[in-house]
């Protein structure tokens, strides 16, 4: 479920984080079954995929067969039970020639949790390089509470997004004041001054500020993976005790994959049951 907030757009609030919001409004509008808004600030877009059921029955049968699918539409009841087949006896290698690429928005703590499924790619949005996003994961009603019990009370609530703001306005502040200091030394001849690329003065300020941002704060990646990793994934992070945060962009993230591998979906989905059953 989407977390909503009584939040206001902090006063700090950068061009760039600005930028990224109308960016996920824009996304959504395009590819509205394949991206989605999770939580105050989150989004994930399936962006691309390369593969599908038929390159995996190929790829299977290289030793067998010259006779190809070409897709979907060409399965008989032979290449769906060829599928499971695969799948419920652990023969992986043909499900690895299916990949996704991804775009998510998500709270660096969820994204540290996502960090341990380690067979895929990551790029990473880096506070290297940029000021970070100024905007921070707000937990909803429905997250501060459990059976009923709420763990987090609405003043707590208020005290933490209270917080939240003061480290990002730390780090705005700081920095802006970093700034008018290197402008003025470079004005003064104190030190050298940068005409383009990578100015390392700035560069080492951002280096040490980012110190100060919490793991609510939202970070920006690519995630690139095959389908057999992916399946791992969904059966880990989509469990009932999986935690909630991380859980909602899964499961966010499978219904894209099962609405464009419906078949491949039916059969994973079967043979996790089967799993669980042993």
């Amino acid at each position: 479920m989407a977390q909503k907030s009584n939040q206001e757009e902090p006063d700090f609030q950068t061009d760039a984080t600005k930028q990224i919001q109308d960016e996920i409004n824009t996304r959504c509008e395009l590819n509205p079954d394949f991206a989605k808004r999770i939580g105050n600030f989150g989004f994930i877009e399936l962006e691309d995929s390369w593969g599908d059921e038929a390159t995996i029955i190929n790829t299977a049968r290289i030793s067998t067969t010259n006779h190809r699918l070409e897709n979907l539409a060409d399965f008989g009841d032979k290449d769906r039970n060829l599928l499971y087949h695969l799948l419920s006896h652990n023969h992986g290698t043909p499900f690895e020639t299916v990949h996704f690429r991804w775009r998510i928005i998500a709270p660096i703590f969820v994204l540290r949790q996502w960090m341990r499924h380690r067979i895929c790619s990551f790029n990473e949005f880096s506070q290297r390089y940029r000021m970070p996003i100024t905007a921070f994961f707000i937990p909803d009603a429905e997250a501060r509470t459990v059976d009923g019990f709420k763990v987090i009370t609405d003043e707590q609530s208020q005290r933490y997004e209270k917080l939240m703001n003061s480290l990002h306005e730390f780090y705005q502040t700081e920095y802006a004041e970093v700034c008018q200091r290197l402008d003025a030394a470079e004005a003064s001849g104190e030190i050298k001054k940068i005409a383009g690329g990578r100015n390392p003065y700035r560069a080492r300020a951002r280096e040490l500020l980012r110190n100060a941002m919490p793991v609510s704060t939202y970070s920006d990646l690519y995630w690139t993976i095959n389908f057999r990793s992916l399946m791992n994934f969904f059966a880990l992070r989509r469990k009932s005790d999986a935690q909630n945060e991380i859980r909602q962009f899964a499961d966010c993230a499978y219904k894209m994959f099962e609405l464009r591998f419906p078949l491949l979906a039916e059969t994973m989905n079967r043979v996790i049951e089967e799993r669980s059953q042993k």
